[in-house]
């Protein structure tokens, strides 16, 4: 079977005179596997690996930092550069090309929402 997934995303920004706005939708994508994770993690100041449950090939990836003040960053592996900041409030979409990425917190605990789909 094919198309399995739909994908949609939007940014818009505005500041000053400047302005640019960018949109996708319905993005079809194959899914091979059947299974999603789907929860919110709490992420402390120590790295962590994301659980990512049962999923055995890790496909696209939605997650939302939904604390209202600090920061969440998302690694590669333990021990190395973060890669993906999220602000207070942000949202980052991608296609994992691993299946142990890590978070770490900015200064207190911070809830990570996340839907990760097989790939």
């Amino acid at each position: 079977m094919a198309n399995e997934g739909t994908l949609s995303c939007s940014v818009r920004f505005s500041k000053s005179s400047r302005e640019a706005s960018q949109s996708y939708s319905g993005i079809q994508i194959d899914v091979s596997g059947d299974k999603v994770t789907r929860l919110i993690q709490e992420i402390g100041t120590a790295e962590e690996a994301l659980d990512v449950g049962d999923v055995g090939t890790a496909g696209y990836i939605i997650m939302k930092n939904l604390d209202d003040t600090n920061f969440i960053e998302i690694r590669p592996g333990s021990g190395t550069a973060d890669l993906i900041k999220l602000k207070a409030g942000e949202v980052a979409m991608f296609r994992l090309a691993l299946n142990g990425p890590y978070a770490i917190a900015d200064t207190a605990a911070c809830d990570l929402e996340f839907l990760l789909i097989e790939d």
